[in-house]
């Protein structure tokens, strides 16, 4: 089963009640979020959670992985001994990733609050699955590489928490006083995160180490283990230290519905035998754009910019089997190609009539344009697409106008689902 869940989370002890006394308060934002992600994880049905912590040995090069059988810890050192965490450790996955991944090794050591502090949030939730402790590798890709592919074979919903806190240098009563790349460094990691995560990667190491962080790589590992459209759900930094909160994947069954159809139309040559699923979000009359890539590349993309049938579930079902069979630009996909193809779905929100393109923003609103008789559409948040002007010359090409002749546009919305 391929990962469900995936989150980043900071781990500051102070925003743990007992031990902030009070002052956990300065950071109500993040409290919020950390609870709405905590009780996430018991409505979709977690079953085991693996802890990215920057605490854990750090290795030049390998990973540890802990090797208890039972996760217990306190907050002893942080004046609350009376503050107990106790999760049982799921030591098959534990040995699983320890086998596929390079240099791992099994070890035990003191849990340490880069995985206490998410824990004591699951805990306080009431969720009672099995955890996993690893440490955080230098370098990423081939890690989240074979991670992904352990995933998707495991038999059990898995969710991925990146512990870690952004800069240590925020503030000159901070822990480590002010420098300015505090909050650059900063900046640059929610902006990404809400625009083009692909740039987590590209921050300058320099710029890393002068702000002082510890989540850095942990986030860079958590987003490459799962292609995803992350959703910023907090940032603050009342102590002089950055806490991000932010929702990297979740898990949807709309795109899992465009697999079945597609596979199913694939190998029988219709899908009369599927009964439509009964979710409340399939019931729903949206417009949608269903996209298949390989290997990471476009291999189909068909949609509507207006709801057609009587509800997304129909909806979904005509636009996978259009886009694997009759995308213009492609030939139609093949039954072998089906394990190299990933689906996704774009449920489109309103149609808003601008005035001008100062109005759009690649990133958060697809755009239309409208002359002549004919429509173009571009879907929001595509790779190297970075201006407003670039989205609509596209927009225009699609729909066969001129770059300067004069069009209506619309922008929208979006809500992205990923397998």
């Amino acid at each position: 089963m391929p990962l469900v869940y995936s989150v980043f989370v900071p781990h500051p002890p102070i925003i743990v009640p007992a031990i902030g006394r009070g002052e956990e308060l300065a950071c109500s934002a993040t409290l919020e979020a950390y609870r709405e992600i905590a009780n996430n994880f018991i409505g979709d049905k977690i079953d085991t959670v693996v802890i990215i912590s920057p605490h854990a040995t750090l290795l030049r090069q390998g990973v540890i992985i802990h090797r208890e059988d039972q996760i217990n810890g306190d907050f002893a050192s942080f004046g609350a001994p009376q503050l107990q965490i106790a999760f049982p450790a799921h030591l098959e996955l534990a040995h699983e990733l320890a086998n596929i991944l390079p240099d791992a090794f099994l070890h035990s050591e003191k849990v340490d609050h880069g995985a206490l502090v998410p824990l004591y949030f699951l805990q306080e939730a009431g969720w009672t699955g099995k955890v996993v402790i690893m440490g955080m590798p230098i370098e990423t890709a081939v890690y989240a590489h074979n991670m992904a592919r352990l995933f998707k074979s495991f038999p059990e919903r898995i969710a991925l928490v990146a512990s870690g806190d952004l800069s240590h240098r925020l503030k000159a009563d901070g822990p480590y006083g002010f420098h300015p790349a505090g909050p650059q460094f900063d900046q640059a990691i929610v902006d990404a995160l809400t625009r083009d995560p692909s740039q987590i990667q590209h921050v300058a190491v320099e710029l890393a180490e002068e702000a002082g962080e510890c989540g850095w790589r942990s986030l860079q590992l958590a987003l490459a283990v799962q292609e995803s459209m992350p959703r910023v759900l907090s940032y603050e930094g009342p102590f002089g230290v950055g806490y991000l909160v932010a929702e990297l994947y979740r898990s949807s069954p709309l795109p899992h519905w465009a697999r079945l159809c597609f596979e199913t139309y694939l190998k029988e040559g219709n899908t009369k035998r599927l009964a439509l699923p009964e979710g409340p979000e399939f019931q729903l009359q949206r417009a949608c754009f269903v996209t298949l890539k390989k290997n990471g590349e476009l291999r189909g993309c068909i949609g509507t910019t207006e709801p057609w049938r009587e509800n997304l579930a129909e909806e979904i079902k005509f636009n996978a089997i259009a886009a694997g069979t009759e995308d213009p630009r492609f030939w139609p996909v093949q039954s072998d190609e089906l394990s190299s193809i990933t689906f996704s779905v774009d449920i489109l929100g309103e149609m808003e009539k601008i005035s001008t393109v100062d109005e759009l923003d690649p990133w958060r609103y697809g755009v239309v344009v409208r002359g002549r008789g004919r429509t173009g559409l571009l879907l929001p948040h595509l790779e190297g697409i970075h201006t407003a002007e670039e989205q609509v010359k596209i927009a225009k090409q699609k729909a066969g106008l001129s770059i300067p002749e004069p069009v209506e546009l619309w922008r929208f919305e979006v809500v992205r689902t990923l397998e």
